[in-house]
């Protein structure tokens, strides 16, 4: 797998790919979107150069699905 497997124009995604996406980094580092999300937030990781690519396929992924990107609560 390559940086480039990863990278991806979200606004050009649909759910679908944008779930693939999140599947991909998931396995790739052991851990869901969910739980990558909240120790983004609270500065808990390491910066890896897919970073910032996870954050903003999950913030797409929330608002795909009416939540609110920054706390996932419903719109």
């Amino acid at each position: 797998m390559t940086e480039n497997d990863f990278y991806v124009e979200e606004r050009d995604m649909t759910l679908e790919e944008v779930q693939e996406a999140l599947k991909k980094y998931e396995r790739k580092y052991g851990m869901s979107s969910d739980e990558f999300y909240e120790k983004w937030k609270k500065g808990q990781t390491y910066l890896v150069a897919e970073s910032v690519e996870w954050v903003t396929i999950f913030e797409s992924y929330q608002v795909m699905n009416g939540k609110d990107s920054q706390n996932g609560k419903a719109l």
